[in-house]
This record gives structure tokens, sequence and C-alpha cells, in this order.
């Protein structure tokens, strides 16, 4: 815990930092040099911290809505779950960061650096952000983000929501979009080099903007392992069965399996996060405690398949078949005290076909429920109130 000599150390180090920037008084004001200190939480909204050093600082979680960031040096530093709606991040240098969950809605990054950074550390300092140096948005919120004219090259934004977002005249090349939510964004002049755009939301404009350009939104670049996914799935098997202490778990990242077919296989406790498995076979299969967040699983096959536990977090789920798919929670300790739910948090359930399964404590915050086809036993006891979208009628 800190203690309140660090938090006044922290206070003074920002009253300095606001006397630099006004020049009053003349001489006593100090350029804020924050860098690789532990911030996290801290309510500093609407604060002027332009031009500070914050390299690799630990700012996860705290309140920065409003504030003002402007040609802020956030290398290696954590943002993520902060809250930065509204703020002005402007020629900010980003690299390396981690800004994953946070909110943007609204705010400016005009012309900041999010390409990958080099992380190095200073004696026994360490940066708080990615220590590979890659920079990170995952499952974001940006709506209406301006990130025109930015560096963007690799950065991570998969499972975002960027909706109306502008990325007019920035470098997106090599940039991830996987899952991500692109309905109304503004591409223009930008550049799309090795963009991966698996599972993201497009509306029919920019798809076909997109598809001029030659850019494959269904998975260019993703890694295609179906040839070798059976040896996979059997040394998973031998990994349940032996509880961990044989065989291997079966982790899977990017991996372009569009198609293929899982049907009744035991894939409990299975990887198979920000992948394109559209069209996938799953019915029957066991998939209970499994991850498959932020993955392409439009028209996917769920028909009688267990996914009690499973994360969907992110995932496009549009036009999926769940027929009596089982999303019943686990019972983690045996005795009722640790029940684990099936998320659909922030998913794509557009016309999925949910007949006779139940949503009942299953996690579905910020999901779309447009049009999904349900039966009187989907929505039984079901918690509705953090879900979008306008829902059929049951059948």
């Amino acid at each position: 815990m800190r203690d309140e000599r660090y938090l006044r150390a922290v206070r003074d180090a920002l009253v300095r930092h606001q006397q630099w920037l006004l020049r009053d008084p003349p001489g006593l004001g100090r350029r804020a040099n924050l860098s690789f200190q532990d911030l996290s939480g801290l309510g500093l909204k609407r604060i002027n911290l332009a031009g500070a050093k914050l390299t690799g600082a630990s700012l996860a979680g705290a309140r920065l809505s409003g504030s003002v960031l402007s040609r802020v040096d956030l290398y290696g530093a954590d943002l993520s779950r902060a809250d930065l709606s509204g703020a002005q991040l402007q020629s900010a240098d980003l690299r390396g960061a981690r800004v994953d969950g946070a909110t943007l809605s609204g705010a400016d990054l005009r012309g900041a650096d999010l390409r990958r950074g080099l992380m190095m550390e200073v004696g026994a300092q360490r940066a708080a952000g990615n220590p590979d140096g890659t920079t990170t948005f995952v499952g974001c919120s940006m709506a209406r983000t301006v990130l025109a004219g930015c560096r963007m090259g690799q950065c991570d934004f998969s499972g975002s929501d960027l909706s109306g977002a502008d990325f007019s005249d920035g470098d997106l090349t090599g940039a991830i979009l996987i899952g991500a939510n692109l309905t109304d964004a503004v591409i223009r002049r930008t550049a799309l080099d090795g963009v991966l755009m698996c599972g993201a939301r497009l509306d029919e404009e920019l798809r076909a903007t997109l598809e001029r350009r030659g850019i494959d939104v269904d998975g260019t670049g993703m890694t295609t392992l179906a040839a070798r996914v059976a040896d996979l799935i059997s040394t998973h098997q031998i990994w349940v069965d032996k509880e961990g202490r044989a065989g291997q778990r079966l982790e899977l990242q990017r991996a372009d399996l569009r198609g293929y077919s899982f049907a009744n296989q035991l894939l409990c406790g299975a990887v198979m996060r920000f992948s394109s498995l559209r069209g996938a076979d799953f019915s029957g299969a066991k998939l209970i405690m499994a991850d498959l967040s932020y993955s392409d699983l439009r028209d996917a096959d769920f028909t009688s398949a267990d996914l009690s536990g499973c994360n969907l977090q992110g995932a496009n789920l549009a036009g999926a078949k769940l027929w009596r798919a089982r999303l019943r929670e686990v019972d983690l300790a045996g005795d009722g005290s640790r029940l684990w739910p099936t998320s659909f948090e922030k998913a794509v359930l557009t016309g999925a076909d949910l007949r006779d399964a139940s949503l009942a404590r299953v996690i579905l915050r910020g999901a779309d429920l447009t049009a999904i086809r349900t039966s009187l036993a989907t929505l039984r006891g079901a918690d509705l109130s953090g879900a979008g979208g306008l829902l059929q009628a049951p059948a």
C-alpha cells in the first residue's frame, strides 16, 4: 500500500508541473517526471499533464477522463482499465504500452505513436507495460476516438469497440483488429498492408472499400494449422484425461481454422483466442472452461455442445447455431461456493440460433442479441440488463 509520504510526493510533482506549464511563479515549476512510478487507481480527472514524462509508469485503473496528455511520454506504461474518455493524447508516445480494457471513448490521439517499442530495464526499474514491447488496446471502448495520423504498425486492437473512430491518414500496417467493431469508422488514406481484420464488424460501405483495396477481412495473415490440429487435439485429450500430468493443452492464437470440424471432440480448457473459426463445426463438443474469446465464430455450429464456463468474450457469433447448447455455470469448488459462468460479454450474437438453450446466469454485458432465435427456455431467468439489440419473439 502506498503511504501518505509517497502520495504527497506525487501530488507535489503534479503541482510543480502545473506551475511549469503556466510559468507561474517564474522559475519554480518543473516538468513532472513520474517514470516507473505506481499511479494506479489515482483520480486524475481533467488534470493537465501535457509534456510530462511517465515512461514505464503504472496508471492501471486511473481516472483520467478529460485529462490533457498531449506530448506525454507513456512509453512502456500500463494504462489497462483506465478511464481516458475524452482525454487529449495528441502526439503522445504510447509505444509498448498496455491499454487493455481501457475506456477511450471520444479521446483524441491525433498523431500519437502506437508502434512496437523496445523494452529496456533501467537498473532495478521495469516498465509496467508489455514486456515484449508490443502496444495493446485489447477489449477497449474506443467509440468515436480520433486516431488520425497515428503510427499504429503492429498495434493490437483486438475486440475493441472502434465504432465511429477516425483512422484518416494513419498507418495500420500489420495492425491487429480481430473481432473489433469498425462500424462507421473512417479509414481514408490509411496504410493497411498486412492488417488482420478477422471477425471484425464492418458496415457494407467499409467492407466494399476494403475489398476494393484487396484486403481479405476474413483471415489474411492468419496461421493455417488444419494439417496439424488433429494431433494437437489428441495431445490435448491426454492432457484432460491425465488432469495436466501428461499431454499438452491446446493453445492457439490467430489460427486459421475456418470450416474445421471439431464435432464431438473433448476440448475442455482449450484455448483458441483471436482465431478464424468461421463455419467451424463444434456440434456435440465438450468446451467446458474453454477460451474462444475474440474469435471469428460466424455461422459456427455449436448444436448440443457443452459451453459451460466457456469464455466467448468479444467473439463474433453472428448466425451461429447454439441450439440445445449447455451454458451452465461450472462449480469450481464442488460445494457451490465458486461458480464460474459462461461469458458472452461484448459478443455479437446477431441472428444466432439459441433455441432450447438457457441464458440464465450467463454474462451478457454489452452483448448484441439482435434478432436471435429463441424458445421459451432461452430467456427464462436471464439477466438482459447489460445486453443490447432487438430480441426476436420466442419461436
